[in-house]
Parts: C-alpha cells; structure tokens; sequence
C-alpha cells in the first residue's frame, strides 16, 4: 500500500499506519461496491425476474431513504464514535447484502435495498468524520483524496471481477459474485480496528441540537456544492443520452469515457488537492474546478452531428477537461466542507453537507435530461454557465465567512 500511494503521490503520509488502513479499508469496500453495482440490476431483472420498473422503485426507495437518514447518521456518529459506527455500517451492510441472493419478490428487493443504502450513508458520513479527526488542514483532505483515488481504483476492480459473472451468466455466477461483495465488506471492516479511536464529541443526554441546520452559511456552501455535484450525473446520464441521440459514436464509447475519468482521477486527485490546507486556496480551487466544467460542457456540445471519429475525440478531449474539473472542484469542497463545520458536531455538518449531492442526485436526472435532450447544445451552455455562477458565490460565500475574518 505504500507503494500505490506514493505512486498517487500522497507524500511522507504515506507512512502513517492510520492512513494505509482507511486506504485498504476503503479499496476493498469499493471492490465489493463496484461489483454489486454492475451486476445489481441484470441480476434483479434476469434471473430474479422482477420488471425494470420494481428494480428502480426499489433502488429510488432506498435512495430517498439514504438522503433521509443522511443528517442523524451523521448525529450518530457524534454520539457513538465515528469509527465505532464505521465499523458496524460495514458489518450491516455486509450482512445485508447475503439476503438478495434469496431475493424473489419485490418487497424483499425494497427492504434489503433500504438496509443496504442505510448503511453505505452511515458508512459514508462516519468515514468523512473519521478523516476529519485523522489530522487537520491540508492533511485531511489529501487523506480524503487519497481514499477518493482508492475508491476509485477498488470501484474499477470490482467493476472487472463482475464482469466474469456477467461472462458466465449463470445464477451461481451472479450468487457467487454477491457473496463476494459478503466477504469483501467483513475483510475491509478489519482494517478499521487499525483506526486511531474517535471518541464521541456529544454526551448521553445532552440537548438534541440541529446546529448545523441553523447555520445558514454551511447551508448555503451546501447548496451550492450540490449544484457542482450535479457534474456528476453527465457521466451517468448526460453523455449516454447525447451519444444516443446527437451523434453516431458507438454506445461502447460510454465506457471509454468512464476509464478515461477513472485512471485521471485515481492518479492525480491527491496532486491536484494540494495547497487545500489554506481555506482561500481551497475555494479558488473550488471556483477554477466550475470554469474547467464549463469549458467541457461547451467541449461536448460540440460533438454533435459529426464523423464518428471525430465527435468521439472529442467527447474524448471533453471528458479530460470534465475530470480536471472534478478534480478541483472535488478537492476545494472538502476542505470547505471540513473547515466551516463545528469540530464538536463534526458528524452532524458531514451529514448535512452529504445533502448537497443527495439532493443532486435525487433530482438532477430529470435537470440534465431536460437540459441534454430538451435543449441541446444550448442545454450544455446552461448547465456550464449555472456550475460556473454556482463556483463564483461559493468563493464570494468563503471570503465573507467569519472563520476567515475572526
């Protein structure tokens, strides 16, 4: 493991057991991730039987679930301990994984999918608090773009191994992969023991305090970080649905786009993320990550109507400045989502900023589709025009924050 972070270039942290454990911790998680994730759907629908619309009003129930529980996960983990409630999200999601090799109705997909997404947001935002306790400044975030770029790598593996079980497409196949994902969130949860300790920043019977929610200026980096986030959803969603309907690239070039982000983000999101101990750096890396989104955006909408070579070079040279982008953007929102929070309630502000991208995610399908297919190329303008303002009042936002003005 040191060697694979010094590749990415963590640095002299690198040597620091706590930060080779959340990185093992993390890369074998998201193996089991990327795994459930790709065969989740064909298995439901092939082998299980259930219709296409079950399975995305299963996965949508957990999903609404996931961005309700995300704030008194985080709340948890202040009370609890983060790295306790760390490890007993692995340890349910784990568990809750094994039934959906029984699953054979609908109602049994939707309870194991909301148990499922449950655990992933308590995991989630108790990993966040975890970090944020591992060291302060710069070091937190290069943590935080270390365990992104694991993520990542883990996620591609996972993604790999499911394609054996889509090779042999068979019911043991697709068994056998789940139980995989079993073993690998029990595997990774030991590496959490090598955690240091996080002890609960909140006391049996204290007041029950929503600080977080009455501090208007993280609810606003909030919003505005869930309006960036929605860059997310173009991989997924935009550039699928424009190579469909504006070009003649072949539908396999979706994939080509998805490995071009992986391996940028996997090697360079630890480079691109210093400096962000310094709170000002951090928001203008925040700002310059919107300008890079809305470059590709205008990049893309370029490719319509063209020769195949030529709209997929440039869907190509899109997705390059899309990730640069991500990249920045990724790394001046954690160090803004760290340094604003109150360090006593650190879980709850993690929780609350998680709400930025679940609302993204919940909502921005239906934005970007309207956007893509509704208007085009002037679809593509807005949406980068809209990341870019969003980049300039989060800047704005963090000059004028008392943190820095105390």
């Amino acid at each position: 493991m040191r060697f694979i972070l010094l590749k990415l270039g963590l640095g002299l942290l690198r040597n620091d057991p706590a930060v080779r454990a959340i990185s093992w911790q993390t890369l074998i998680s998201r193996i089991g991730n990327g795994l459930f994730m790709t065969i989740e759907v064909i298995y439901i629908t092939q082998v299980v039987g259930l219709s296409p619309f079950e399975v995305s009003l299963a996965l949508g129930a957990g999903g609404l679930i996931s961005l309700l529980f995300a704030v008194p996960s985080g709340m948890i983990a202040d009370r609890f301990g983060a790295k306790r409630v760390l490890l007993a999200a692995h340890v349910i999601e784990a568990f809750a994984l094994l039934p959906l090799m029984f699953v054979r109705d609908f109602w049994s997909l939707f309870a194991v999918n909301i148990v499922v997404f449950m655990a992933s947001t308590m995991g989630h935002n108790a990993t966040s608090t975890v970090i944020s306790k591992m060291g302060a400044g710069e070091d937190r975030v290069t943590i935080r773009a270390a365990q992104r770029a694991m993520a990542n790598l883990g996620i591609a593996l996972g993604t790999v191994l499911a394609g054996v079980a889509l090779w042999i497409d068979t019911p043991l196949a697709y068994q056998s992969a789940i139980f995989l994902d079993f073993l690998m969130f029990l595997w990774a949860a030991t590496f959490i023991f090598r955690l240091p300790r996080v002890f609960p920043t909140t006391e049996k019977g204290e007041k029950f305090n929503l600080i977080a929610f009455k501090d208007w200026r993280f609810l606003a980096a909030t919003i505005l970080n869930g309006v960036v986030s929605l860059h997310f959803i173009i991989q997924g969603v935009a550039l699928p649905l424009w190579i469909l309907h504006y070009t003649d690239v072949p539908k396999w070039w979706v994939s080509v786009l998805f490995v071009i982000n992986t391996v940028l983000v996997t090697v360079l999101q630890i480079r691109l993320s210093r400096g962000t101990g310094d709170l000002l750096v951090s928001v203008k890396k925040f700002r310059l990550g919107t300008a890079y989104l809305l470059v590709s955006c205008l990049v893309y909408s370029t490719s319509a109507n063209l020769d195949v070579w030529l709209s997929a070079t440039i869907l190509g040279v899109g997705m390059v400045i899309h990730t640069v982008g991500e990249l920045y953007a990724a790394a001046g929102s954690w160090s803004i989502g760290f340094e604003l929070a109150v360090e006593k309630h650190m879980g709850q502000y993690q929780g609350v900023y998680s709400l930025g991208w679940g609302l993204g995610g919940t909502f921005g399908p239906l934005y970007i589709t309207a956007m893509v297919v509704g208007l085009g190329a002037i679809g593509w303008a807005v949406m980068g025009v809209v990341f870019l303002l969003a980049g300039f009042v989060m800047n704005s936002l963090v000059k004028r924050h008392p943190v820095l003005n105390a």
